[in-house]
């Protein structure tokens, strides 16, 4: 597969620089997929608007209280009953809250789940050109933080949300009710605390897509350099190393910084005068008292219920700031779901055979056109070999097959039925790939082999490694098939790795096989064994081998020789050496390399051969 470390991106669009964020954008993805959780939001809601108003009460018992006192009326049973009151609405209250919280928690938990299988999902059917670029940290992100903060939005900020509201309009009619004059005394600085808060956050926001982008930034860059700690201690790169992590880290710490001073002035002022309402309350009830209009207990009333008139939309205002923060998130999310998928027709065809064919195949990775209209046939039941000098396009070619990545122009066929129309469960069935860089999941080798067929019985998967030429080695580690690999299958060898892998295929048994040259990382054992596994991999089937070292296919019924992305020419191994074109002089640069020592006046490894000589090397041998 081609690499490249030019791209940086994380997985996922940012957001552009100085675009506006969507502030709702976790709601309406909550309402995307939520379904099936309205009714425990719902009742969740209800619950914690009914415990938050509970919390009312005791503010009531004191008033009632203050009242009594001031009208000589007070008793210990009065007491008492506003005492036990207190007491019931305070344990009522816990209560609800408990209850509320729970059913929110469950409905988020089961929310992240259906995000995560969705992000899953979806991310399998994206064609791989989308991840090209694309950091293991920004998919980390995507997948297991971004849904996780989606908790803080359900399970907190929709009951606290809705019971906030829910609480301050009780209050304010509560308020206008008792006295309207005292009332606007109350609420006047309200308007203007939030207005302070708009200012502010408008100031912020434009700076929302580039905090975005730097924090995925951020998140690639750590987890590249940690995944890459080998490499940095084996050259002494440390510093190199850390120089584009610092850089990471340094940019975000500046977009923080410049958000927060944007940030505070006014918002600072808006936490100030949030909870400031005693300043105009006090005066104007002490007037309006002194001129008769209210009593000595309606300006308590005001003072220890308007006091904390603003708690609730504090409370609400430090919801919707984490909305905002978790929304940037949520839109990261939307953006990749709504990736138009791979096209898939879900159709079944029936294959008359399993030749595959090349019709005037153009490919690029983005401007740059790797492919120029290339064309050739692999014709089932035989080897077919793709071979040529680095660049030349071999293992793109490859990669269209099973439809990694989709052609510009022109076709690719499986039994003269364009791959396009044959639906991917189906195309997934026909093929299997061997990729170069072999990939192992952390379980067991059982597990590993068995992923090409999860229902395998074990004669199955002792047959398919035995096929593989991986039995004995896999019999020799400490727990045999149980043996747990750890991440990327690290306690193996390369050929080790590269067995499993092709026992996988096996198992599959799918009748067409991408191999990306299989023998890559394998030292002289492995790759003997090697060998011998593809010869009995390719029996029957139609095999695709990419292939650097020219001896592993020189008994291939047909091999392509690609070009600077052109077919230079095709045909067997010993009339395109007879032939004397590019594969002939692919092969003497072959067979020389193999004749240099590697130490100066060291006896040589092989003397450059002649073209007779040729057959002394291992082969892989037709399929028949």
């Amino acid at each position: 597969m081609p690499q490249t470390d030019t791209p940086t991106e994380a997985v996922g669009a940012s957001q552009p620089v100085g675009a506006k964020p969507d502030f709702f954008s976790s709601l309406k993805l909550l309402m995307r997929y939520g379904q099936g959780n309205g009714t425990v939001i719902a009742v969740s809601a209800v619950l914690a608007t009914t415990a938050v108003a509970l919390e009312l009460v005791p503010v009531w018992a004191i008033w009632r209280a203050v009242t009594a006192l001031a009208a000589d009326e007070a008793s210990a049973a009065l007491f008492a009953r506003l005492a036990l009151l207190t007491l019931a609405a305070v344990v009522a209250g816990y209560t609800l809250l408990g209850l509320a919280m729970a059913l929110s928690h469950l409905a988020a938990y089961r929310l992240i789940h259906a995000l995560r299988l969705a992000l899953a999902r979806h991310l399998a059917r994206l064609p791989m050109g989308w991840f090209l670029g694309k950091r293991s940290g920004g998919a980390k992100k995507l997948i297991v933080d971004e849904p996780e903060r989606m908790e803080l939005i359900v399970a907190h900020g929709l009951p606290e949300g809705v019971s906030s509201l829910g609480t301050w309009l009780a209050v304010t009619i509560w308020l206008f009710v008792v006295d309207w004059r005292m009332a606007l005394a109350a609420v006047a600085l309200t308007p203007v605390s939030f207005a302070l808060i708009s200012m502010a956050m408008a100031r912020t926001t434009v700076m929302a897509g580039e905090y975005q982008r730097l924090s995925e930034r951020l998140n690639g860059a750590v987890v590249e350099y940690l995944a890459g700690m080998p490499v940095v201690k084996v050259f002494n790169r440390t510093g190199a190393a850390q120089s584009e992590t610092a850089e990471a880290v340094r940019a975000y710490a500046d977009i923080e910084t410049g958000m927060a001073r944007r940030f505070v002035p006014l918002g600072a002022a808006f936490y100030t005068l949030v909870v400031a309402n005693v300043v105009t309350i006090l005066p104007a009830g002490l007037l309006m008292m002194k001129a008769g209009w209210i009593d000595l207990p309606t300006l308590c009333f005001f003072l220890i219920l308007g006091a904390n008139y603003s708690q609730p939309l504090l409370k609400l205002f430090n919801l919707f700031h984490n909305m905002a923060h978790i929304s940037m998130a949520s839109t990261l999310i939307s953006d990749v779901l709504d990736t138009p998928a791979q096209p898939d027709t879900g159709r079944r065809v029936a294959l008359p055979s399993h030749d595959i064919a090349f019709e005037d195949v153009r490919f690029g990775y983005g401007p740059h056109e790797v492919l120029h209209g290339i064309s050739f046939t692999a014709a089932a039941g035989e080897v077919t070999a793709l071979v040529g000098p680095s660049g030349s396009g071999k293992s793109t070619a490859a990669s269209l097959i099973p439809r990694l990545y989709d052609v510009d122009s022109g076709r690719v066929t499986l039994g003269g039925v364009d791959i396009r129309e044959i639906g991917l469960d189906q195309l997934m069935e026909e093929t299997a790939f061997v990729f170069q860089q072999t990939f192992l999941f952390s379980g067991t080798i059982a597990e590993n082999i068995r992923f090409g067929k999860p229902g395998a019985t074990a004669s199955e998967l002792y047959a398919a490694a035995k096929a593989a030429r991986a039995h004995d080695f896999i019999l020799a580690l400490p727990q045999g098939y149980e043996t747990r690999l750890g991440e990327g299958g690290a306690s193996l060898s390369g050929g080790e790795r590269q067995r499993i892998a092709i026992a996988r295929a096996i198992l599959k048994d799918a009748p067409v096989i991408v191999l990306d040259e299989a023998t890559a990382f394998a030292d002289p054992d492995s790759e003997a064994a090697i060998q011998e596994a593809l010869s009995a991999l390719s029996r029957g089937r139609t095999l695709i081998v990419v292939a650097h070292r020219l001896h592993t296919v020189m008994g291939a019924g047909r091999i392509v020789v690609l070009d600077k992305g052109r077919v230079a020419e095709t045909g067997r191994h010993d009339d395109l050496v007879a032939k004397g074109g590019l594969y002939a002089r692919l092969w003497d640069d072959y067979v020389a390399a193999r004749a240099i020592p590697l130490r100066p006046g060291a006896p040589e490894a092989q003397k450059p051969g002649a073209p007779h000589e040729k057959h002394s090397v291992p082969r892989m041998e037709t399929a028949q």
